[in-house]
């Protein structure tokens, strides 16, 4: 059975950003699973760090447990994401402890460092997975990955840039009739909602969502849809893994 991991900075963002991909691999026979850099620690303006935590923790946990996936956490704080080798180390040990085929994680170019930092831990550590030498200083480690795993990004929150330009997708893929199970999974977050209504005035997190995957749906003729682009580097594998399972499912830009 192949495996997928959606290597995240904070629990929701894998839902948000490819929860649909995620849901249509299931389906045909992929293993899935969601890992995030941090348990949402500062997601809260009412409980404590601790508190936020297990809150959020536990909500993950049911929104990947509605997938049918596993779910785990690297342990890391909110803003302090940061490329650095004690991390790197963090990173690979989860990811042995997964195996995964294919790893999808954020764009590199994304709205807040926690996701563009997400990005290069977690490239750096699919390049160093499978190599016998790297040892993470686990006292139990994992053993090296049997293979590279192929690296995808997502969309960017909102498919921006810095400056508002977009970031094509290099394919898209149709969600339209998981969209329903994707808002289900999204739901599952729900002191995500409270804290974004607080702090950021947004009161339509699922809707906004939506409104993002319609968005990309547009670009590609499809009601909702998700982007991907494969990192093609060399020393990445280069076959078109997901393309290929995801086949009846892709579309291209207008």
């Amino acid at each position: 059975m192949a495996r997928v991991l959606a290597y995240m900075a904070h629990p929701d963002d894998a839902e948000i950003l490819v929860g649909g991909i995620l849901l249509r691999l299931k389906s045909v026979g992929w293993e899935v699973g969601i890992a995030t850099m941090t348990a949402g620690d500062c997601g809260s303006d009412s409980l404590s760090r601790e508190e936020i935590s297990r809150t959020r923790l536990a909500e993950a946990e049911a929104a990947a447990g509605f997938l049918g996936g596993r779910y785990a956490c690297t342990g890391l704080n909110d803003v302090e994401v940061m490329f650095n080798a004690e991390n790197v180390r963090r990173v690979v040990e989860l990811m042995r402890t997964f195996a995964p085929d294919v790893v999808i994680t954020h764009s590199p170019v994304d709205y807040m460092v926690d996701h563009e930092e997400a990005s290069r831990l977690v490239r750096a550590s699919a390049f160093a997975v499978a190599m016998p030498l790297y040892q993470s200083g686990s006292p139990a480690p994992a053993p090296p990955a049997p293979s590279t795993p192929a690296l995808y990004y997502a969309d960017a929150v909102e498919g921006v840039d810095h400056f508002g330009g977009r970031i094509t997708p290099e394919w898209y893929v149709d969600i339209s009739d998981v969209m329903d199970a994707k808002r289900t999974m999204l739901s599952c977050h729900r002191s995500q909602r409270q804290w974004l209504q607080s702090h950021h005035g947004i009161d339509e997190y699922l809707n906004r969502m939506a409104s993002w995957a319609e968005a990309t749906g547009r670009e590609c003729g499809a009601l909702y849809a998700e982007g991907l682009r494969q990192h093609l580097g060399h020393g990445y594998p280069h076959e078109p893994v997901l393309q290929a399972s995801l086949k009846p499912y892709l579309r291209s830009k207008f």
